[in-house]
């Protein structure tokens, strides 16, 4: 039987986690991983949610994390942080890792999580989902970077000048949908006054 269709690789169905997909045997997890999806205390969206951001990849359907955020304006500080993820068990637990990194965390300290500091919530998940650790960093710029256009205000320069794109980049390439795209093109038209709003 191949790999992927072994029998001992659970599904999850729930309103913020849903498996879409067979899974790398639940034997290749480690318990911190199985553990943290089963918590998953971080799952939903917040009330008074200002933040948000979904990233992701078409693989067989969508591999998508969603983040949403509660951002105290007066020192740009996570205060609440929820999610949504549809996918494979290491995006779900790459999603609620995140979200338990980002609170308390300011905007700028947000950008110096590293997959290290996921890994240490997770544990090392299966090398065929190492992806999912580029699509957690990415949610995180992602929702930094609608933090700064939504509720800051600011235009392209200010957010190239404090948390650069990185066009074209692997990261970027890899992940093949990413909501911060949509907000930097909208910016854009508004500054060049295509778009009102």
């Amino acid at each position: 039987m191949p790999r992927h269709l072994t029998e001992d690789a659970p599904f999850l169905r729930t309103p913020d986690m849903y498996q879409i997909e067979r899974d790398a045997p639940i034997s290749e997890y480690p318990k911190q991983a199985i553990d943290l999806i089963a918590d998953a205390v971080n799952g939903g969206v917040p009330e008074g949610a200002n933040a948000f951001c979904s990233v992701g990849k078409e693989k067989r359907g969508t591999v998508q994390m969603q983040l949403f955020a509660v951002v105290d304006a007066s020192e740009d500080r996570f205060v609440e942080v929820g999610f949504r993820s549809h996918g494979c068990l290491a995006a779900i637990a790459c999603a609620t890792a995140i979200a338990t990194l980002l609170r308390g965390k300011t905007i700028a300290e947000a950008l110096e999580i590293t997959r290290e500091d996921i890994t240490a919530l997770t544990g090392e998940l299966p090398e065929s989902r190492a992806y999912t650790y580029i699509f957690a960093l990415e949610a995180i710029r992602a929702l930094v970077g609608n933090y700064c256009l939504k509720q800051k205000g600011y235009s392209i320069a200010d957010l190239d000048a404090f948390a650069p794109c990185q066009k074209l980049s692997v990261p970027c390439m890899l992940t093949e949908n990413c909501s911060l795209r949509d907000d930097r093109v909208e910016q854009e038209l508004k500054e060049r006054g295509e778009l009102k709003g």
